[in-house]
């Protein structure tokens, strides 16, 4: 399928990278089809992006937040499970949206409402966690200079 982009021009894409949001993406509900691509060609790197195919300069920079907070916990209920039609936790990729201002040392990244894909079904769903993370954690953290002397 061919994919007109703002960001990255045209692209061919397989249906393999076709993901469906049934009912969209809080506050974007009207647009439910996109596109996971991998930041690299090796699907090696911690970053993504989340193409909309329905409008080409909808695109959201993602990353995996278990790359950044190894001790950061999704907890899927049954609804949800249910709603992504996931059966094997295999099948679950949770990936969180960053926002960048500026260099990416700046940029922050929502763990209180990540992006949870079922990547054998290909379908996608807001999550909203009970969980207190914040909305802009930031992606690389501060090492404090004392500490690591």
């Amino acid at each position: 399928m061919k994919l007109h982009t703002a960001r990255f021009g045209e692209m061919d894409v397989t249906e393999e990278r076709l993901v469906t949001f049934e009912s969209g993406i809080p506050g974007l509900e009207h647009f439910t089809t996109y596109c996971l691509l991998p930041a690299d060609d090796n699907d090696e790197s911690p970053f993504y992006f989340l193409q909309s195919t329905e409008e080409s300069g909808l695109c959201f920079f993602l990353a995996d937040p278990f790359s950044f907070y190894p001790n950061y916990e999704v907890n899927l209920d049954d609804s949800t499970l249910a709603q992504l039609n996931l059966t094997d936790p295999a099948h679950a990729l949770v990936l969180s949206i960053l926002t960048v201002q500026g260099s990416l040392k700046e940029a922050t990244m929502n763990l209180k409402a990540p992006l949870i894909f079922n990547t054998e079904k290909h379908t996608g769903k807001q999550l909203v966690l009970k969980q207190e993370y914040g909305i802009k954690e930031p992606l690389l953290k501060q090492v404090n200079t004392e500490e690591a002397e």
